[in-house]
Order: structure tokens, then sequence, then C-alpha cells
């Protein structure tokens, strides 16, 4: 299968490597000219492929620093030309922050082919965003997280930390996922899942994305930590994971908010599953486990940080995840007192107007439907028109 990866950060990275280790034939495509990951990509510009550090293979997931053994892939191309990369793809993966999606879309959306289909992880409904600027009918799906846990380590090297057992994907429009399943589950194991764990539809994806919760409440109650460690121990950092998110007051903003969470999946009409209940479906073969205890086992190897609260962990979670969690409450009618309270502090630490900034159904184009025209839309794809779409 011949595979095109856009994103050259830590993800994007991962799966290009592993999507060479199954067999596929990969070009990665880097799309921005932002300095972020330059000296990476020149360098795997230069070995004409990457290397990888899997310490997946050290067990279930580890950052020891007991590194395995740096192995190498070659990939078909490496490139910033979207019209070279992308054509006579079978898949297109898109690994960016979705921050970026509705600029990427006017740059890339125009080279999609007839049922090539394009995958974006996360989603957040920007597959919106794509199918406004497509000529061709490609079909669109979103995930809720990246197949792996990862990190560039060095120029031209990546180390996966990370490889969830499963990863529920959706479709845009829903109607096409007996399209697009088939495809996307010779892509990794972790797509090879039965037809009743596809999500019913991209926002149900969009409200399963961890971030949205783990993210955001873990950097809010990170901050204070963040803030004293700079002033009294700037040679040490918190770590979200192990520190803040043992805290009383993380879980009880958890519970809060993951049940605004499914209040919402309920009203649209998606099974309310529990933010941990989908973590262990995500990570772990068994599903018997206790879901609080197989967190807390992934939790304690976490790497350090985020060491700064302007992080995409705020930056992009809260406008693109918890903003169209609220934007999706209002529509329904629910009462969202926790997700609002947890955007305005957030926003006001950072004296930012997220709601200004982010994701909508009014900035997707959608606030003028109703529920059930919501529902058709993302359903079927019809009505509105693309011309009404996300201006």
């Amino acid at each position: 299968m011949k595979i095109t990866i856009v994103g050259a950060g830590n993800a994007g990275s991962a799966c290009a490597f592993m999507a060479a280790e199954a067999g596929h034939k990969v070009t990665l495509l880097k799309t921005s000219n932002r300095i972020t990951h330059d000296d990476h990509f020149e360098t795997m510009v230069k070995n004409k492929g990457i290397y990888c550090i899997d310490n997946t293979k050290n067990g279930h997931f580890t950052d020891s620093v007991n590194d395995a053994e740096k192995t190498f892939q070659p990939l078909e191309l490496i490139t910033r030309d979207p019209k070279a990369a992308i054509a006579g793809a079978e898949v297109v993966m898109i690994f960016i922050q979705t921050t970026y999606h509705q600029a990427l879309a006017e740059k890339i959306a125009k080279y999609f082919t007839n049922k090539q289909l394009v995958i974006l992880i996360p989603g957040y409904g920007g597959s919106i965003f794509y199918n406004q600027h497509c000529n061709n009918n490609p079909i669109f799906a979103e995930g809720e997280s990246t197949p792996n846990d990862a990190r560039v380590v060095e120029p031209g090297t990546v180390k996966v930390l990370f490889k969830n057992v499963r990863n529920s994907l959706s479709f845009f429009p829903a109607a096409r996922a007996s399209e697009g399943m088939p495809v996307a589950a010779r892509l990794f194991p972790a797509y090879n899942i039965e037809t009743s764990s596809v999500r019913k539809h991209i926002f149900e994806s969009a409200l399963h994305n961890p971030n949205i919760i783990v993210h955001t409440i873990g950097m809010y109650v990170m901050y204070p930590m963040l803030e004293y460690c700079a002033k009294h121990h700037p040679d040490e950092v918190p770590y979200m994971y192990r520190d803040a998110l043992s805290t009383e007051m993380a879980w009880q903003m958890i519970e809060k908010l993951d049940a605004e969470k499914m209040a919402v999946l309920k009203a649209l009409g998606c099974k309310p599953t529990p933010y941990l209940d989908a973590c262990l479906f995500r990570n772990e073969e068994d599903l018997s486990q206790n879901p609080r205890a197989v967190f807390e086992s992934y939790k304690m190897s976490s790497p350090p940080g985020p060491y700064s609260f302007d992080n995409r962990y705020i930056t992009e979670d809260v406008p693109m995840g918890l903003v169209l969690l609220s934007s999706l409450g209002e529509k329904l009618a629910i009462n969202m007192p926790e997700c609002n309270r947890l955007i305005a502090m957030c926003g006001g630490i950072l004296a930012r107007d997220f709601y200004k900034e982010g994701r909508t159904l009014h900035s997707l184009g959608l606030g003028e439907l109703t529920k059930e025209g919501l529902l058709d839309f993302i359903g079927e794809g019809m009505v509105p028109s693309k011309k009404l779409i996300a201006h």
C-alpha cells in the first residue's frame, strides 16, 4: 500500500517508520516552513529514511534509559511538495496540530483523489474543512489518538514509547465507513477493529479524544507546580501524568467534565462511554482489567513535562477540543459548567479568548443547523452544500 504521512513531528515520524517497517511504501510530507523539526526533516532527507528506537519491544510501554537498538527504515520520498507527495497514494494520514487544519486544507485538499482515504489524527471535526476544499470525492476518517506515543529525540531519530492496541476511527460522511474501514485495517494492527467499535460519526471521535480531558485538566492542575518549580527549583520540572494527575482535585474535575461529555454523546445518539473505559479499550488486550489501574501504570512511565503552560496541550486542546464540546452542548441545550469554567480559567492564565479562537459549530459552518440537520450532514454528507461550510 502507498501511504503519505503529512507531518514530520513526533507522531508522524513514528507512523512513517512503522508503516515502512510493515512493508508499505511511505512518503513523508512536511508542509510548514516553521523551524519546528526542520533539522529532523532535513536529516531524514539526507538519510533517505528514518531511524527509530522502539522501546515497546522491551515491554508494553517504557521510557527506559536502557533503550532498544536503533534501527533504520528507508522511505520512498521525503518532501515539501504536496502534489508530488499525495499523487498515487491510497491513504493520506495527517498528523498536524488541529489548529492548522483550515490553513492546511487550503493547500493540499485540491490534490486528493476519488476514493482516497484521508485520515486526520486527531480530527476534532477538521475533515469538514478538507471536504470544503476538495474537487474530488475522497473518504475522510478521523482518529481520536495517535497509534503510538513517540518523541523525536535527535534529528533523524524518533523514539516510540507506547503503541495502542486498538484505535477507533470515524468516517465523514459516516455512511462511507464500509468503504473506508477495510482500507484502514490494512495500515496498522490497531485499526483492525470490530465493526461495532467504529465510531458513529466524527463528533463521537472528537469527544473521545483523550486529550480533551487529560491534557486540559492535567495542565490546569499542573500550573502552580510549574510556577513553583520555576521560582524555587529551576532545574526540576513536574510530570503532568505522574504528579498533576495524582491529585484528588484533578480526578474530581475529570469526573465532572467526563459526565458533561457523556451527556453530549448520548444526545448525539452515541454510547456514553467513560474516559477511563475508552482508555482501557485503546491500551489493553484484556478488557477485564480495572481501567483506573491501567491508567495508573501508564502514568508512572510517562515522560516529564510539559515545561510550560503555553503549550499545545492547552493552546490546541482547549480551543479545538473543549470549545467544540461547549458548542455542541449549547446546540443540544446541555448545561456545561465544568467545561466552560475550564475554558475560561485556561484562557485567563494565558490572557487569550479561546472561545473566539476555538472550533465551534459556527466556525465549521454548521451553526444554523438543527440537531437533526447536523446529524444528517455528518452521517450522509447531505445539506448544507459545500458552499455554506466553514467560511
